[in-house]
């Protein structure tokens, strides 16, 4: 397909504001989970610096979320600005068509599409699967190496572990104090000094304690006995390193599509096939909706300069949004077997489409006059002519004049 200047700059002026706002929303998505990853980070004693990792195996998640909403932010953007300098009546007067103006961003929508595919269905389950599992070996396996001042760690279930300060390189602890759940009692351990060594074989760590009191709880109800000592090796010791994650595919997001549609229908696979089939046609049908968006967006966005665009910008964001909910929704009912995959997923999308066709056919006549608009205009008109008796009621009178 051969794009002239017309359609080039069209494709201009969506472009750049749909990059400023795929930046905007994907820097918001990523900034609530950095923040959350520091704190857990943090408490886990792990190097906080591993956020990037992390944060960069996200990416392509959010991008599943974000690419729509700048697309459809994009394509209004543009139309709205050629509402307001005239140019598109100018455009419209000289016989270009809507569509021509449209085509573009159709083709657009379908590169975005294929790039979405691309992106949610074989890059992202490969990151999804490397972020479990830096996640797992720096947080559930944080504490082989040093400890934070400060802080409680959970060293793995049951297992507490704190201390008031500790050196530069992690190993020397000041007023450690360790709590232990396991099984049915708990003991609690406190020590004025304590320090990290390697076990005699060298394969694990030890934690050595000075001058400190066990207190045991031997059981329910019972009274609880105490140790003092003045030298213990605590009778646990921790890993230099972590043991070798599970391999990929333990969840149906780990899975590419490919792997997905080899696996649903397969007696043999361990995942359910309504959880491989909501995700398959889930991501499908975002993907697909990216074709559908300039038809909805377009009417909505070629409002005259004395008309007022909150409303149908409003419209478009609810409308963006709700397919995004519905779809979501429609996911996990499918993925908890209230109903074929197929249908909750796919359900949403021919909605969207079907809005998006009424209003597009019926804008081309008349640009800025839609279904929506025209409702507005008699939601205005209505709340005037309520509001004009309580307007009439309370205004002021003017004052006679004098003499």
């Amino acid at each position: 397909m051969r794009f002239g200047v017309l359609e080039r700059y069209v494709l201009g002026l969506t472009l750049k504001p749909m990059a400023i706002a795929l930046g905007v929303v994907l820097l918001g998505l990523l900034l609530e989970r950095i923040l959350r990853l520091v704190d857990v980070l943090a408490v886990a004693g792990a190097p906080v610096i591993l956020v990037f990792a992390l944060s960069a195996n996200l990416v392509p998640h959010y991008l599943g979320f974000a690419v729509p909403a700048a697309f459809a932010l994009g394509v209004f953007s543009a139309f709205s600005r050629m509402s307001q300098g005239a140019e598109l009546e100018s455009m419209l007067a000289s016989g270009v068509s809507v569509w021509r103006l449209t085509r573009p961003l159709v083709a657009l929508g379908a590169l975005l599409g294929l790039g979405t595919i691309a992106v949610t269905g074989y890059i992202d389950p490969h990151s999804r699967y490397a972020y479990r599992e830096i996640l797992n070996s720096s947080v559930a396996y944080a504490w082989r190496a040093h400890a934070p001042a400060e802080a409680f760690i959970s060293v793995r279930d049951g297992l507490t572990v704190t201390a008031d300060a500790v050196d530069a390189t992690g190993r020397r602890l000041t007023g450690v104090f360790i709590e232990d759940r396991a099984g049915a009692r708990e003991t609690l351990t406190t020590a004025a000094a304590g320090t990290l060594e390697l076990t005699p074989d060298g394969k694990r760590l030890q934690l050595r304690l000075h001058s400190g009191v066990v207190l045991r709880d031997t059981q329910p109800g019972g009274r609880p006995s105490s140790l003092r000592f003045t030298d213990l090796v605590f009778d646990k010791t921790f890993a230099l390193e972590a043991p070798p994650f599970r391999p990929r595919g333990g969840n149906e997001r780990e899975l590419t599509l490919s792997e997905l549609w080899s696996e649903m229908g397969d007696p043999a696979s361990a995942t359910p096939d309504r959880k491989l089939s909501s995700e398959f046609h889930a991501r499908l049908a975002r993907a697909a909706a990216l074709v559908f968006l300039p038809f909805l967006i377009v009417p909505l966005s070629m409002t005259m300069r004395r008309q007022s665009r909150v409303a149908n910008m409003a419209v478009a964001a609810l409308s963006v949004l709700a397919f995004q909910n519905v779809l979501q929704l429609g996911e996990t009912l499918a993925h908890k077997g209230a109903g074929p995959a197929p249908l909750l997923c796919w359900g949403p999308l021919v909605l969207l489409a079907g809005l998006s066709a009424l209003l597009y056919a019926t804008s081309t006549d008349r640009p800025g006059d839609t279904v929506i608009s025209r409702a507005m205009d008699g939601l205005s008109a209505a709340g005037a002519r309520l509001v004009r008796p309580f307007a009439r009621l309370f205004r002021r009178r003017r004052p006679l004049p004098a003499g």
